[in-house]
C-alpha cells in the first residue's frame, strides 16, 4: 500500500475499507483543524502554509498548535505522511495528505477497491515539488528581487484594500472579513470596503479609472495584494456552496504588511506619491471608511477602534518617510 516512489507515499491496490477510513480520517480532522469544510485543492494548499512554510513565525504556530483539540469520535487519524501529529490524539492534516484526500475522493471504486496507478500520482507529486520549491525559496525571491528593482510594486487600489483590512483588525478568523459568493449580503459588504479603498485611490491617483463593482470573492485587488504580500500574511479562505469565505492579515504579520506597502507606494515606478499625499490619503480611507460602519456592522463584520487606528497611520507614515530618505 504504500511504496516510496510517490511524494503521497500511496500506490498500488487500496481496498475500499481502506480508502473510506483514509477519505473520512482526513475529512474529519482537515474540519477541525481548520474549522471549515474540504475546498478547492488549490485554496487549500494555500491554507496548509500556515503550518508548514519553513519561515512561519514560531511564536504563531505555538499558540495556533496548542489550541487544537483530540480528535472527536472514533475516526482512525490515517498518520504520517497524511497528517502530521502535534500532540496527543492531536494532528494537522499534511499537504500531502490533502492531495491524497482529492485523489481519493475522485475515484469511482467498487466493494473491493480500486488500484492507484502512477499515472493518478504524478500530477501531485508534480503539484507538491512546485508548492515545496515556491515555499522553500520565497523569503530569498522576495529579498533578490527588491535588491534588483525587479519585484513588481503593489498598485495603489491593492495597497488600499491591504490598508482598509489593517484599520477594520481584521488581523485574526475571528476578526476576519467576510467574503460572501452571491445574495445582497455580498453586495453591501463589498460595497461598504471598497468605498474606503476608492477614497485611498481617488486622493493618491485621481487621474486613474476606478475598477467597476470591485468584489472580495473575485476580484483582482485582492489577490494583487496576497501575491504581493505572501500567502504567510494575508490569509484568503476561499467561499463554497455551504461556507462563506473569509480574509484576515496575520495579527503577527501586520508590521510586514506596513512595512511592505508603505515602501512600495515610495517607490518610483508611477506617479510620486509624497508623504504629504499619502497623508491625505490615509485620513480620506479612514473618514470613508467610518461613514460605511453601520453596513459592516449589520453583519457583525466591523472591529475598527480609534486608537489602533492611529496605531496604523502613525506606522505607516513612519514607515514611507524612512523608505523615502533612506531610497
Amino acid at each position: 500500500m504504500i511504496p516510496r516512489t510517490s511524494l503521497l507515499s500511496l500506490g498500488g491496490y487500496l481496498t475500499s475499507e481502506q480508502i473510506d477510513v483514509l477519505v473520512l480520517g482526513l475529512s474529519a480532522i482537515w474540519q477541525q483543524t481548520m474549522a471549515r469544510e474540504v475546498g478547492e485543492l488549490e485554496d487549500d494548499l494555500a491554507s496548509c502554509r500556515r503550518w508548514f512554510d519553513p519561515v512561519a513565525q514560531g511564536q504563531r504556530l505555538r499558540r495556533e498548535l496548542a489550541a487544537i483539540q483530540p480528535i472527536k469520535g472514533n475516526l482512525t487519524d490515517p498518520g504520517p505522511p497524511f497528517t502530521f501529529s502535534v500532540g496527543i490524539e492531536r494532528s494537522i492534516v499534511t499537504p500531502e495528505g490533502r492531495c491524497v484526500l482529492e485523489l481519493l475522493q475522485g475515484l469511482t471504486h467498487d466493494r473491493k477497491g480500486h488500484v492507484i496507478s502512477d499515472a493518478q500520482l504524478i500530477p501531485y507529486d508534480r503539484l507538491l515539488g512546485h508548492l515545496y520549491r515556491e515555499w522553500s525559496r520565497h523569503r530569498v525571491q522576495a529579498v533578490v528581487g527588491l535588491l534588483s528593482g525587479d519585484e513588481k510594486p503593489l498598485q495603489i487600489a491593492a495597497a488600499g484594500v491591504v490598508i482598509a483590512l489593517l484599520v477594520n483588525r481584521s488581523t485574526s478568523p475571528s476578526r476576519a472579513l467576510r467574503r460572501f459568493p452571491v445574495g445582497a449580503a455580498r453586495d453591501v459588504v463589498d460595497q461598504a470596503f471598497f468605498e474606503a479603498v476608492r477614497a485611498f485611490v481617488r486622493t493618491l491617483s485621481p487621474k486613474q479609472r476606478p475598477t467597476r463593482d470591485p468584489r472580495l470573492i473575485s476580484g483582482w485587488m485582492l489577490y494583487e495584494a496576497r501575491r504581493r504580500l505572501g500567502g504567510d500574511v494575508l490569509i484568503v479562505e476561499g467561499a463554497h456552496p455551504n461556507s462563506d469565505g473569509s480574509i484576515w492579515i496575520e495579527e503577527d504579520k501586520q508590521d510586514k504588511a506596513i512595512e511592505v506597502v508603505a515602501r512600495d507606494l515610495g517607490r518610483g515606478h508611477r506617479a510620486r506619491v509624497t508623504a504629504e499625499l499619502l497623508s491625505r490619503a490615509l485620513d480620506d480611507l479612514i473618514v470613508a471608511f467610518r461613514e460605511q460602519t453601520p453596513r459592516l456592522a449589520g453583519f457583525g463584520l466591523a472591529h475598527e477602534r480609534p486608537t489602533n487606528t492611529e496605531k496604523i497611520r502613525d506606522a505607516m507614515m513612519r514607515q514611507f518617510r524612512q523608505y523615502t530618505v533612506s531610497s
